[in-house]
């Protein structure tokens, strides 16, 4: 029998790797990601239509997981979410999700900052919460996506 090629959120799983290996995150129910160009048009007198569109930005990666709350293992441990004491050597992690099916990386987020999470109870319900992160870039099963040798990079 062949392998599906259309994915399907049973074949997914999210890891962060917080420099030391990726790690299964076990808790998350669903994961969202993109990317967004930063561009502005370009207007001149006489004209009611654009002459361009110019891209300007590549954003940051908006990746927004929710899944389950798990007692005695909170946002501060695998989700990554810090503490206040640890915001001054606070390090980005990377998020990737791959198919569990063929093994194969469907998205890879690099440089990841967990900047809010929220969560609740509710009668007849289990008890979920929802971590947001930034990231700097997003590669996905295409292969690469960089700037290549940027001089102006620390």
């Amino acid at each position: 029998m062949a392998v599906a090629k259309s994915m399907a959120g049973s074949r997914a799983k999210v890891y962060i790797d917080k420099g030391n290996g990726p790690v299964l995150v076990g808790m998350y129910d669903s994961i969202s990601y993109g990317e967004s160009i930063g561009a502005e048009a370009v207007f001149t007198l006489g004209r009611y239509g654009a002459h361009e569109i110019v891209p300007l930005s590549y954003e940051p990666i908006q990746v927004n997981c929710s899944g389950f709350r798990i007692i005695g293992d909170g946002v501060h441990e695998l989700p990554a979410f810090p503490k206040l004491q640890d915001l001054l050597r606070l390090e980005g992690v990377t998020i990737s999700e791959t198919d569990r099916q063929t093994g194969e990386v469907i998205a890879t987020i690099i440089g990841c900052v967990p900047v809010n999470w929220s969560g609740g109870d509710q009668a007849k319900s289990l008890s979920k919460i929802s971590v947001s992160y930034m990231g700097i870039r997003l590669e996905d099963e295409s292969g690469p996506n960089d700037e290549g040798d940027d001089p102006a990079s620390f």
